[in-house]
């Protein structure tokens, strides 16, 4: 009885049989092939997504490079139309005077039309002075500006010992019913009249402050008609040299 058990406890203790290491090798081989498989799979596809990659990028450059290319053209058209629209400017300025400029020469062109000599003007604007030779002491006046519903009365004002005579008219205020009060309007426009000794009449008009000037013998009358009281507007009459 020892003997026989001895002898099966050798045979278990023998290696494993040969089916079983063909099987383990045969794992062994596929799992190696299915590596091998999925690396060359998993490579070629990465290889593939590189092309494309690379393909996708060089669409993207030459796109980025074209719209340089046309983001460069627009500066330079940009470029151009700026330098042409100061160009434009400028000659504008050039051909076109200045406001002032502008109003002094349609003034000349209407005393020329009127009969005024060339070379008289021409003297007067050489002996004006550079600045205003004014009274260091303004006269200031007032009267009451007419509106239909005002009664009369204290409406004239006289500068230059009474050659020139200042009147005005406008528009009544209203009141809450709508109904004229005895007074002007200074937020409306007014009329104002320069009558000199012999009737001549200058008529200047629109809303206060309003300026205006009259020549006198040797001197020039410049005028400032502003808002005064209720009713009345104050007159500053500043006699200067002329010219």
């Amino acid at each position: 009885m020892t003997l026989g058990n001895n002898y099966r406890g050798g045979r278990r203790r023998r290696g494993p049989s040969a089916q079983r290491i063909i099987a383990w090798l045969i794992a062994l081989t596929l799992i190696l092939t299915a590596g091998i498989y999925a690396y060359r799979t998993g490579s070629a596809l990465g290889t593939r997504e590189a092309r494309m990659l690379r393909a996708e990028i060089s669409v993207l450059t030459d796109t980025i490079a074209g719209l340089q290319e046309d983001n460069d053209g627009l500066d330079l058209a940009l470029d151009k139309q700026q330098r042409k629209n100061l160009n434009l400017l400028e000659q504008y300025n050039r051909d076109v005077p200045a406001e002032p400029i502008k109003r002094i020469s349609e003034l000349v062109e209407i005393r020329i039309e009127e009969g005024l000599e060339l070379e008289r003007l021409e003297e007067v604007i050489r002996s004006m002075q550079l600045e205003w030779d004014c009274s260091d002491q303004p006269i200031t006046r007032r009267f009451v500006v007419q509106t239909p519903t005002t009664p009369g009365g204290n409406d004239a004002v006289g500068f230059a010992d009474g050659i020139i005579t200042v009147t005005g008219t406008g528009f009544s205020v209203s009141n809450d019913a709508g109904l004229p009060l005895a007074w002007f309007d200074p937020g409306q426009p007014v009329v104002i009249n320069f009558t000199t000794v012999g009737g001549e009449n200058t008529e200047i008009s629109g809303l206060l402050p309003l300026h205006h000037s009259l020549i006198i013998d040797e001197k020039i009358y410049r005028f400032s008609i502003l808002s005064g009281d209720t009713s009345f507007v104050n007159v500053v009459g500043l006699p200067c040299s002329y010219p």
